[in-house]
């Protein structure tokens, strides 16, 4: 894409962002209120609160700063290494840019999504049409109107030379840079809607964090149902005696289940 409309169109796609994480469902402990999130989760919920909002805050700042890295920012390099000349609408000759001013363009690039990201966020969870407008519209409607300015430029083919000298000139459709717009703005639109969709998932799967109050719950298992104080008599087996050994247990076992004990036979006398 043009270097001149680049982060403009990072803003936009960042602050755009934000608000598709926004349409989500979320716990009422982490929801985005004007003023900050991570104090109202701590109001309400206390510190443990605070901790969840504000680590769904970071993850989703991370993915928006990913994504500026890893697929905008290079998309954006791509046509400065390669199509320069285009990229600065032959306004300037690219050779005549120095590299640390490229440098800067790039970092613009990829400053712009988290930039746009956060300003969307700072915004409050019930976004109005005016604050989306302003931050997903307007940045949107600039750009459009510097590339429809310059459409009759960007629509052909060649060095800063060749279109001064008006010599050599191709068209853009059909084209390799056209190909590669293509090709680059599709893998813009894939990572778009890759980033849209872990914001979603990761906003849903919040939990709300324990209030004081709340009761313990049970681990689930044969351990939670069996009974404290049971009598391991009820169980159908007798207790052991180490003391008195086999005898003990066959006449423990005999008392439980309702059969005297065995009398030992009298030994006779020896006259």
């Amino acid at each position: 894409m043009p270097a001149f409309v680049a982060p403009l169109i990072g803003f936009a796609l960042g602050a755009l962002l934000a608000w598709i994480r926004g349409a989500a469902p979320l716990q009422p402990f982490a929801r985005s209120q004007p003023g900050g999130t991570a104090w109202q989760a701590l109001r309400d919920h206390g510190v443990s609160g605070m901790g969840t909002a504000r680590t769904a805050e970071a993850r989703s700042l991370a993915l928006a700063t990913l994504f500026g890295l890893l697929v905008f920012t290079p998309i954006c390099a791509y046509f400065l290494t390669f199509a320069p000349d285009w990229s600065f609408a032959y306004l300037i000759d690219s050779r005549r840019v120095p590299s640390a001013l490229e440098l800067l363009l790039l970092i613009a690039d990829a400053a712009a999504v988290p930039a746009g990201f956060l300003a969307m966020e700072r915004a409050g969870e019930h976004r109005s049409f005016r604050a989306t407008g302003s931050l997903v519209g307007a940045p949107l409607a600039l750009a459009a109107l510097l590339v429809l300015l310059l459409g009759k430029r960007l629509t052909v083919e060649g060095t800063y030379r060749q279109i001064q000298g008006d010599f050599g000139v191709g068209a853009v459709a059909g084209g390799p840079l056209g190909y590669a717009l293509l090709w680059m703005h599709g893998l813009l639109i894939a990572g778009l809607v890759l980033t849209a969709q872990a914001l979603l998932n990761g906003r849903r799967s919040a939990k709300r964090p324990p209030r004081e109050g709340d009761a313990p719950r049970r681990p689930a298992g044969p351990a939670a149902s069996a009974p404290r104080n049971a009598d391991p008599t009820r169980s159908g087996r007798p207790m052991m005696s180490g003391h008195a050994g086999g005898r003990a247990t066959s006449s423990g076992s005999g008392r439980l289940l309702g059969n005297p004990p065995a009398r030992r036979p009298r030994q006779g006398r020896d006259h």
